[in-house]
């Protein structure tokens, strides 16, 4: 029991920390994590693999590095053309063709952690057969008033690119969607590469106002600049099934502010938390996010988290569910158009649960010879999508149940 009480602090901040620097023993630590995405669709049946693989050392006290490696195994559904209500009588307007992807994100950075404050910098690299990503991130943090008060800002910078083909001299409206990757990023002359730049900027301040109370404020801003929709969706833009690629405007500035609060309740030894956060975009897209949760240890060396999240979003300014009607039910949005369910409004309901055992060596001694610390998890989290106005024409998607499996292991060294 003692050691379940003692076990309070690391449940109070573990949502709220925003880094954890490493015990001065350690040398090394291995994380090892898979997670599946599922859509149980009958017409769009999509399963993603995400396999993960982290390192971190810490050299000194004062200095960490670290390296990732993930990849997603995708299989399922391509886009499908997007149309309305009005084109339902359309044959195979909504056809899908099968698809197979392979997707590789590599990253390594350092992190400096003095006793009061912290720097950190990271670059990640993206891979896949349509779309390469370059980011390097920045951030910088310290804490004062007797470790109660931490302030962090961070930055990063993404250089993206997108495969679509060679049409930038069209008209909008005459622009098709790539059928296929074949040519992406070579001299192909059937494709050509576009650019998205990406600045994120992040300021958070998180202070602990009693030993068993704890907040956090985040405000996050975005600017993306360049061809911001889908290179392979088509979205039908005239009464006669006419079809052009997915329109969306090039810049797009994003703004979010979340508060979180967490708070230990001695008489149940529990954590409880709870987070909100409100977000607005130049799309005129606003959303409202609220999120509960529940953390305590069954044991001195097992953790069960339990959390739900309601999520509601309006509509982007330019979103119709059918561009061949007339203003201003299901008209014309201006020069914009778009089959991206993400920018329709719509409402999201998240609900799940995680189990995580931690078991640690005894004094000098090693798991299987090498290992201080052997953790392992495994959760499951139910995603329900309700779609306000989004129809494949006319008819209501059924993809919009996810199931969110995924398993994890590390060990320190």
């Amino acid at each position: 029991m003692q050691l379940r009480r003692g076990a309070a602090a690391t449940l109070l901040c573990g949502a709220l920390t925003l880094h954890a620097p490493p015990g001065s023993g350690q040398v090394a630590e291995v994380d090892l994590r898979t997670q599946i995405f599922h859509e149980p669709s009958a017409s769009s049946n999509m399963t993603i693999y995400n396999p993960a693989l982290s390192v971190q050392a810490s050299p000194s006290d004062s200095l960490r590095v670290f390296a990732s490696y993930e990849a997603d195994a995708v299989t399922g559904a391509s886009e499908a053309v997007k149309a309305g209500p009005l084109l339902a009588s359309v044959p195979d307007i909504v056809s899908r063709a099968s698809v197979q992807e392979f997707r590789q994100i590599a990253s390594g950075g350092f992190a400096i952690e003095r006793e009061h404050t912290r720097f950190s910098g990271s670059y990640t690299y993206g891979t896949e057969n349509d779309y390469r990503s370059n980011a390097f991130s920045l951030s910088a943090g310290t804490d004062f008033l007797q470790r109660n008060t931490d302030v962090e800002i961070g930055y990063s910078k993404g250089f993206d690119e997108v495969c679509s083909l060679r049409q930038r001299n069209l008209p909008t409206t005459l622009r098709q969607g790539l059928d296929s990757s074949e040519g992406c990023f070579t001299s192909s002359e059937r494709v050509e590469s576009l650019d998205i730049s990406l600045d994120n900027f992040r300021l958070a301040w998180t202070q602990t106002w009693t030993p068993v109370l704890a907040t956090q404020l985040v405000f996050t801003g975005g600017l993306q600049h360049g061809f911001l929709g889908n290179p392979y969706r088509q979205v039908v833009i005239g009464p006669t099934g006419q079809a052009a690629q997915e329109n969306h405007p090039e810049d797009r500035r994003r703004a979010a502010l979340g508060l979180s609060l967490k708070y230990y309740a001695k008489s149940l030894e529990t954590a409880f938390g709870m987070s909100s956060r409100v977000y607005r975009d130049s799309w005129e897209l606003q959303s409202l996010t609220v999120e509960l949760s529940a953390e305590r240890y069954l044991r001195p060396w097992l953790r069960l988290l339990v959390h739900g999240r309601a999520y509601v979003q309006s509509g982007a300014s330019f979103w119709s569910d059918d561009y061949t009607g007339g203003e201003p039910a299901t008209g014309p949005r201006g020069q914009y158009w778009s089959g991206d369910r993400e920018v329709s409004p719509l409402q999201t309901l998240l609900g799940g649960a995680s189990l995580n055992g931690t078991w640690r060596a005894g004094g000098d001694s090693r798991w299987v010879g090498v290992l201080r610390e052997i953790s392992a998890g495994v959760s499951l989290d139910v995603l329900a999508t309700f779609l306000q106005d989004f129809t494949w024409a006319g008819t209501k998607p059924d993809d919009t149940i996810v199931l969110l499996p995924s398993l994890a292991a590390s060990g320190t060294f």
